[in-house]
């Protein structure tokens, strides 16, 4: 395994899709576990808490505990700090931001997650403009574009914090992947250099890119939301491409 110390796995699209398990998630990961490498669980997902996401794993039997898991909702915790906020994210994660001050009239932060349903508003998207354009600022805990759902591709929270961005000229704060902080704190609380840690994800932008702007050695499988077309086109290359998760325990040996 040489100088590789950790192994960061994005979830959604690498060890499940929806609710079923991607063949090989299970084995690999303890296949991992039994080489003493660290493991880290490390996703974007804001549709649910940690609490539920440690538990769906644990259905699968894939042994990631809720511990080992990393979300960006913790950053947007320590961001909003002694502030207030408004919340935009679905009623199942509001269990993550207890102790925060909720203020909707004049916050001083405005927190963009998943809502649910079709995306935001059109009545949404003007709130948190006209908030912005008072001076109120955007944690964004994400900014992807799409995600793979069980019926296809759907649109996520990018395009929406890019309307935003676009339309009051003032820039997001992105908490989650492709932050380079992001990355560079898993790899802190794992007491890891982020060059003695593999990422391995199914996102181009988010996973690969993201990582490799922190320092971090790259893996993409070929499921979830993986298009070959659409990772030519934005010339990023990972260290490694293997056909799915079932491959990485191989592939590590390449490294």
């Amino acid at each position: 395994m040489g100088y590789i110390k950790a192994v960061l796995f994005d979830l959604d699209g690498v060890l499940y899709v929806g609710d079923r398990k991607i063949d090989g998630a299970e084995e690999c990961i303890r296949s991992i576990r039994a080489t003493g490498l660290a493991i880290a669980g490390v996703t974007n997902t804001t549709t649910q808490p940690k609490r539920i996401i440690a538990e769906k794993l644990a259905t699968f039997g894939i042994p990631i505990y809720e511990s080992e898991i990393y979300t960006p909702t913790a950053l947007a915790v320590q961001a909003v700090a002694t502030g207030s906020a408004k919340l935009y994210v679905r009623e199942s994660l509001l269990e993550e931001f207890q102790g925060i001050r909720v203020c909707n009239a004049n916050p001083d932060y405005i927190v963009m997650g998943d809502v649910g349903g079709e995306g935001y508003s059109p009545d949404s998207l003007l709130e948190i403009f006209t908030h912005v354009m008072n001076g109120t600022k955007v944690l964004a805990l994400h900014k992807n574009r799409f995600w793979q759902k069980p019926d296809g591709l759907h649109l996520d929270i990018g395009p929406f914090v890019a309307a935003i961005e676009y339309a009051t000229g003032k820039n997001a704060v992105i908490l989650g992947k492709p932050s380079k902080d992001f990355f560079n704190g898993v790899c802190r609380s794992l007491s890891i250099e982020p060059e003695n840690a593999l990422m391995i994800g199914d996102d181009i932008e988010s996973d690969i890119g993201g990582a490799q702007q922190a320092g971090l050695k790259t893996a993409l499988v070929q499921t979830g939301k993986y298009r070959a077309e659409f990772v030519k086109t934005t010339g990023i290359k990972a260290d490694l491409l293997l056909p799915s998760i079932a491959d990485l325990y191989d592939g590590l040996k390449l490294l």
